[in-house]
């Protein structure tokens, strides 16, 4: 019965009532006469009880081990942590079945990387601040704000963030390729003046070069015209494709670090990379998924940038744009 018709005669068992409660009658194989009784109410009721929805099956509960675990442990402690670490994200599955119960150099990262996030001290042991910042997590808390610095004329737009220009020697032609991807490196050094040196000078065939250099104050220098192919991604090859060239195509973008996984990317380069990053994106298209580390355009023989490389502040700075 439609409403319109119950509000042409709202009480008033009549002619429109009648066809509905025959209709119901038909669709439920009972006798159609339009007489409300028994069978045709027992229908009515059933239909009108909503099913109980069946329960999902649980799944084991994850909670947070005790604190006092560090690199070299073993043990079931160890296993409950990286379950912990896998549920949140920090850990992949893959990682833990590598290891499961041995707190190894991935488990390290991984709490690393969880330290980083909740803005803890990011020594890669479990201590007690951490293991109260996990319980957090486990209850569905989100870590702190990272408060990025905004983008200038608001949401989805971006200005060129503030650079020195350093020309280099080392560069190329795109041949003709449009820029369809950003490359992180670490330079593996702690120097910027050596790394400036090194990829602004020519060096015969181990001539290098990035289109950006981020000094550990934060400074960007720009070394080679982003129209430009910088010789920076070497035998590479973007999500497999080699054609053409992760150099033709990209803009690399190298940042003073050792890369030994101890030394900490500063504050500093975090927030011009959360400049920089969405400005090239947003100025080249570039989607997220080709936003990326040496480490996955030469997967085997790169491992740039170190493992305690929080990738998750730059995405998230450039998914506010793109």
């Amino acid at each position: 019965m439609t409403q319109a018709q119950m509000n042409s005669g709202p009480g008033t068992f009549g002619p429109q009532t009648e066809a509905s409660l025959k209709k119901f009658q038909s669709a439920h194989k009972l006798t159609a006469d339009g007489v409300y009784g028994p069978k045709t109410r027992a229908a009515m009721l059933k239909d009108l009880t909503p099913a109980t929805p069946s329960k999902p099956p649980s799944s084991p509960s994850v909670t947070a081990p005790a604190a006092g675990l560090e690199r070299g442990d073993n043990g079931a402690g160890v296993k409950q942590l990286q379950s912990a670490l896998v549920k949140l994200g920090y850990m992949s599955q893959a990682d833990m079945n590598s290891g499961p119960g041995v707190y190894g150099p991935k488990t390290e990262a991984s709490v690393k990387k969880f330290q980083s996030a909740w803005k803890l001290g990011v020594d890669g042991e479990y201590g007690p601040k951490t293991k109260a910042a996990l319980e957090k997590a486990l209850a569905g808390q989100k870590p702190p704000s990272t408060n990025p610095t905004p983008t200038p004329g608001g949401p989805g737009k971006v200005t060129k963030p503030d650079m020195k220009w350093v020309p280099s020697a080392n560069y190329g032609s795109r041949g003709g390729a449009d820029i369809d991807a950003i490359v992180l490196h670490h330079t593996a050094s702690n120097n910027v003046d050596g790394d400036l040196r090194a990829l602004t000078k020519p060096n015969g065939d181990k001539s290098v070069s990035a289109h950006y250099l981020i000094g550990k104050d934060g400074t960007i220098y720009h070394l080679v015209d982003d129209k430009m192919a910088a010789w920076h991604a070497g035998v590479s090859s973007l999500h497999g494709d080699k054609s053409p060239s992760v150099n033709a195509r990209s803009i690399g973008i190298e940042i003073t670090n050792d890369g030994s996984g101890k030394t900490p990317f500063t504050e500093a380069q975090y927030r011009a990379l959360e400049k920089l990053v969405p400005y090239l994106a947003k100025t080249y298209d570039v989607p997220m998924k080709n936003i990326l580390g040496h480490r996955d355009v030469a997967p085997g023989r790169k491992v740039d940038p170190a493992d305690n490389f929080d990738w998750g502040r730059i995405r998230r700075a450039t998914d506010a744009v793109i």
